[in-house]
């Protein structure tokens, strides 16, 4: 009898030794939560796992979310490369090395006799992790530089691929994909309740309430549905700490923030044919509210969460008079990244960003132009 999907899954994480967990660059809420939980599933069942997402600095509103601290940036150190000396007649005396440029000398001394060409073999080691569990990314382009350094990492070593966007590609070798659900976290969540092993605590209860709150703007969106209202009821059963949720998530904006969100609404359109809102933010509008452009999280999320209409998300802004950045995001099924494929974007279907060498205005007109002619067409 084929195996189901859930034991499948269960059978690879079993056979594994060490696991990476990771999720789109510039990751949702949905997304980190995601990973935090799986780390700490993992752990329950005694294996070694490493969260590791493309470019990470923590959020200041998932700060406190376990684990978070242990997030890494980069994948180094995948594979050793071995230098083998068969030293059987030889011996060795000292051994040492130095680096010349971009040349690294090892130098080797035998306590007998001299080494041949033949007493020398070279081999690379196994992949430092045996599986890997992707969370929330439509496709492995959206890892980005650690897929795009590492391609041959992810082909040769088992991917499990979690996501409930109807966009996803099916990448992996297992795909566990439910497009009823309202998140990730709530997919992991069911995966979890049918293992024999309990692992649920208040901490992860925390990270699968966390993400489903996040992803669902504390369950208003429209795709929340009986049954993830009852799954959050259950982890609050469970210890999650749902009012620290909503408190860092949504109730933490400083006066500073605020200001610069009144101007970006301020400045707010909408086209109604394109089903797309779009705003920006000037340097001037920095410097008279005090932030920065790391202030900006979340502000796409507020947006979309202010105008139900909206499919189409774009907020540009500038912090140097030549180079105008842009950040889109797409709700339904429309792939931004095909809409914007021409200023070569990174991200994915869903979310890319991306800088243009224009003026504020410029930068509008143009994308704005090319996103709405493609409606038109």
């Amino acid at each position: 009898m084929a195996k189901n999907t859930e034991n499948q899954i269960l059978e690879l994480i079993n056979k594994g030794k060490k696991i990476l967990i990771t999720t789109k660059a510039n990751p949702t809420g949905d997304g980190l939560a995601s990973c935090l939980a799986l780390k700490q599933i993992l752990k329950k069942v005694n294996k070694n796992s490493e969260v590791i997402i493309d470019n990470f600095s923590i959020p200041k509103e998932y700060s406190f979310l376990p684990e978070i601290s242990n997030v890494k940036s980069d994948v180094n150190k995948l594979k050793k490369f071995i230098i083998n000396l068969d030293v059987t007649q030889t011996g060795i005396d000292e051994l040492s090395y130095d680096l010349q440029g971009t040349n690294l000398n090892i130098y080797l001394t035998p306590k007998q006799g001299v080494f041949t060409p033949d007493d020398l073999k070279f081999k690379t080691s196994e992949f430092a992790f045996d599986l890997i569990i992707i969370v929330g990314a439509t496709d492995l382009d959206s890892l980005g530089k650690i897929y795009e350094h590492h391609r041959d990492f992810f082909y040769q070593v088992p991917v499990i691929n979690i996501d409930n966007n109807p966009a996803n590609e099916q990448y992996g070798h297992i795909n566990l994909l439910d497009l009823t659900a309202t998140s990730s976290c709530e997919i992991i969540y069911n995966q979890i309740n049918t293992w024999e092993e309990q692992v649920m605590d208040k901490e992860l209860a925390t990270c699968l309430l966390a993400g489903m709150i996040s992803a669902t703007r504390s369950f208003k969106t429209s795709n929340v549905t009986p049954k993830a209202l009852h799954i959050a009821s259950e982890l609050i059963e469970a210890g999650a700490k749902r009012q620290e949720i909503v408190t860092n998530l949504f109730q933490t904006k400083t006066i500073n923030t605020l200001k610069l969100w009144g101007r970006i609404l301020a400045r707010l359109q909408y086209d109604k044919d394109a089903k797309l809102i779009w705003s920006k933010i000037n340097p001037h509008d920095f410097t008279e509210s005090n932030t920065s452009p790391k202030d900006m999280t979340g502000i796409i999320d507020d947006l979309i969460s202010t105008s139900p209409l909206a499919e189409l998300v774009v907020l540009f802004y500038q912090t140097d008079i030549n180079e105008t950045k842009v950040l889109a995001r797409s709700l339904g099924t429309t792939s931004i990244q095909s809409l914007t494929r021409t200023f070569s974007p990174t991200g994915d279907k869903n979310e890319v960003e991306f800088s243009l060498t224009k003026s504020l205005d410029q930068a509008e007109e143009e994308v704005i132009e090319i996103i709405k002619g493609s409606f038109k067409k």
